[in-house]
């Protein structure tokens, strides 16, 4: 799920109204698909112009037209160089690893005094200058590849920033809805009564929250997926068999990039301009210091979770899948490009299929929990459980060359299966980290989430990338990603729920 500063503004002035402030998901998703869609197909375009088969290193330029073909870069400490899908990965990891450490470091910074503004207004135009950056390199030969890694480099960091702050908002404004808050209120009801109504609106609001954010990464797909239809006879030269229309032109990544920029640039402004600029956060506390608070926050969650078995617990299993989600959203991502050809209205045409089907998805696991009134720990374990299916079809890419996401018909499948069944995993995780929280620590353990959710995010990519660069073939990492599956999926298993919010009781009791 992606937010942007317009998230907040518009939960503030819409509480009572939760379904219009629902609807800001709009303007959020279209960020997250320039830099998981375009700008790593970019990056994958320029590295095979610029890069070299190993069998013949001196010449520079990797068969465009079978890109499954060997196709190396320059890469330090290598003197053969690596695969180029090795290289995306490494550039994934390496983003990760540096917003973990700046946003650990630096994050307070958000949450004391007046700062949280200015960090916003700035990582968001840094986010939207580097997502449109890319346009100075679309007569490119291939030579300056690594200048589009250190943007995507930066962009990566900087979107980051704008989503870090507010994981903590959503169970307060399910929270509060008046509905909720009567029932909260209501002695009629017991705590197991009261408890139900807040797991449903928790739910309720996280995926609505989240179909609205497919929304608008439906509308951005849908209008890229039609300009890409505009005949372009003449303009480029195009392969022998391919359309000629601007959607297979290479140009067509670059207009995607400034598109989208130029969407979360128009859709941020309300936030700035309207907020007051006179609000400010809590004083820092006394013998802190910007810098070190937010590793001492690290360890004050780590160790509070402690106290509390199944919260603990779910750290781990949140570690897993999340960092498994995220590298089969980058895998998918590289082996689509190679598969397409790098096409780029083939790869929006295919984020046409997943928004609808992530809207599908979301409205109906939504419908399924209300109507057969099933747990969200139970919805969890389905959803994740659907999404391992990925790595286990990917492994038999590894020994079968027509099946195994190996196949064109197989990535319309493989899009359709990722919207119905992975796309809703944000909400329900997120449903569910709030039911084992502490009342009044919420902003503490979803910061300690967010952290996790950085800190996991480098690892799968690594590994994947050592593997791709030790076998030159990526299908054998989809094995690494199936087990993480695997361990969350036994640790969710374990964790009783009911347990759980007796634990809560206690904690409070001592608190």
């Amino acid at each position: 799920m992606f937010v942007t500063t317009t998230t907040i503004y518009l939960i503030n002035h819409q509480l009572r109204k939760w379904n219009y402030g629902a609807i800001i998901f709009i303007t959020t998703v279209n960020n997250g698909y320039t830099i998981f869609g375009y700008m790593p197909i970019i990056l994958q375009y320029l590295a095979y112009r610029g890069g070299f088969n190993p069998e013949t290193p001196t010449i520079r330029g990797c068969n465009l037209i079978d890109t499954f073909k060997p196709c190396n870069v320059a890469w330090i400490n290598s003197p053969n160089g690596i695969p180029v899908q090795s290289m995306l990965l490494y550039v994934q990891a390496i983003a990760f690893s540096i917003q973990f450490l700046l946003f650990t470091t630096f994050s307070s910074l958000a949450d004391y005094g007046n700062w949280n503004r200015y960090i916003l207004l700035v990582t968001t135009i840094i986010g939207c200058v580097f997502q449109a950056l890319p346009i100075i390199l679309v007569d490119d030969d291939g030579s300056h590849w690594n200048i589009m890694m250190g943007i995507m480099c930066i962009a990566l960091i900087s979107y980051g920033a704008t989503l870090v702050f507010y994981a903590a908002a959503f169970p307060n404004l399910s929270d509060n809805l008046p509905i909720v808050r009567n029932t909260m209120t209501d002695s009629s009801l017991t705590i197991e009564d009261k408890d139900i109504v807040k797991e449903k609106w928790r739910n309720h609001v996280s995926a609505v929250s989240t179909t609205f954010s497919n929304i608008g990464f439906l509308i951005i797909s849908g209008v890229l997926s039609g300009v890409s239809f505009l005949p372009w006879e003449g303009k480029y030269d195009f392969p022998d068999g391919v359309t000629h229309v601007l959607g297979n032109a290479p140009l067509y990544n670059y207009i995607g990039t400034v598109v989208c920029a130029c969407f979360w640039a128009i859709n941020a402004t309300p936030y700035f301009v309207f907020t007051p600029k006179g609000r400010r956060g809590p004083p820092l506390p006394k013998h802190s210091n910007y810098f070190t608070i937010g590793w001492k926050s690290i360890f004050e969650a780590l160790r509070e979770a402690r106290k509390l078995r199944y919260l603990f617990m779910y750290i781990f299993a949140y570690f897993m899948f999340s960092d498994a989600v995220s590298t089969i959203n980058q895998m998918t991502s590289i082996i689509q490009g190679e598969m397409t050809g790098f096409s780029a209205q083939q790869m929006t045409i295919f984020g046409l299929v997943t928004a609808i089907t992530s809207i599908i998805g979301c409205l109906m696991f939504l419908w399924l929990s209300k109507r057969f009134k099933i747990r969200t720990k139970t919805s969890l374990l389905l959803i994740v459980g659907l999404t391992g299916v990925v790595p286990l079809w990917g492994c038999f890419g590894i020994h079968f060359e027509n099946f195994g996401i190996r196949t064109h018909r197989e990535l319309w499948v493989l899009n359709v299966w990722l919207g119905l069944f992975t796309a809703p995993i944000w909400a329900w995780q997120q449903t569910m980290l709030a039911e084992l929280v502490p009342k009044g620590k919420e902003n503490l353990f979803f910061g300690l989430f967010g952290v996790v959710n950085k800190a996991s995010s480098w690892i799968g990519p690594v590994v994947i990338a050592a593997i791709t660069q030790s076998t030159s073939n990526l299908w054998h990492g989809w094995p690494f990603i199936l087990a993480l599956f695997i361990i969350a999926t036994i640790i969710i298993l374990c964790i009783d729920v009911d347990k759980a919010k007796l634990e809560l009781i206690e904690y409070a009791k001592k608190e």
